[in-house]
């Protein structure tokens, strides 16, 4: 990568933070245009990281372009939200499963993954969820990022924005069963124990589905969207 390259790349994130946080919090509602003109202006940048931004918001399924139209919010379905959970079921088991195996072979170091643990739960008891649910968000990730595997770190990353807006409507409807849960996964991981960090992963997400489902009940439109 050029370094222009890397500063279109350095540019483009603050951009997409924004956009996302206002659509996790419902300040960009369903149907906003996402104006790539207007957003340069109120950013300050040029078109290109504009479009990079609104380019990763569509790989994450928040946004949809038209033709003629241009880009505008996402809104997701039912159906959405079932295919993020199938997807994880296919990426974080078998990466935590590889994960588990690393550890014990000592090829790869859990301490940040046990740091994001104890970090994933101070905060909700601190009244501070926003820096809880990055933690929560981190430790999914950097159990996928522990497999070293660069194909499975690839397919989970545009799943992580739909998590962050999953988990920061739906935390306080499973706090508990999921700081255990995050705590059995972690000791499993870092006993070397493969199969049961796997089934404990597995069981992980499987279980959250319908809390999640009946959280975002409101949030959510029934019928599937064109190219879901």
């Amino acid at each position: 990568m050029t370094s222009a390259e890397t500063e279109r790349v350095a540019l483009a994130e603050p951009v997409y933070r924004d956009l996302l946080r206002s659509i996790i919090c419902g300040d960009r509602k369903p149907g906003t245009r996402l104006k790539e003109r207007e957003l340069s202006e109120l950013y300050s940048v040029s078109r290109v990281p504009v479009r990079q931004a609104i380019a990763r918001l569509e790989a994450e399924g928040f946004a949809l372009s038209e033709p003629r139209r241009g880009a505008s919010v996402r809104t997701v379905s039912i159906n959405d939200i079932h295919q993020l959970f199938d997807a994880r079921l296919c990426i974080e088991p078998f990466a935590t499963r590889i994960a588990a195996r690393r550890v014990h072979a000592g090829t790869a170091d859990p301490s940040r993954l046990e740091r994001l643990l104890n970090e994933s739960t101070r905060p909700f008891s601190s009244n501070d969820p926003a820096a809880g649910l990055q933690s929560n968000l981190a430790f999914h990730d950097e159990m996928v990022r522990l497999s070293d595997n660069a194909l499975l770190i690839d397919f989970h990353q545009p799943m992580l924005g739909r998590m962050e807006w999953a988990f920061g409507l739906t935390h306080a409807s499973r706090e508990d069963s999921q700081t255990h849960e995050h705590q059995q996964l972690f000791e499993a991981v870092v006993s070397g124990n493969a199969e049961l960090a796997a089934a404990q992963a597995y069981s992980h997400i499987e279980l959250a589905r319908a809390p999640t489902l009946a959280a975002l009940e409101s949030f959510l439109a029934s019928p599937p969207l064109l190219g879901a």
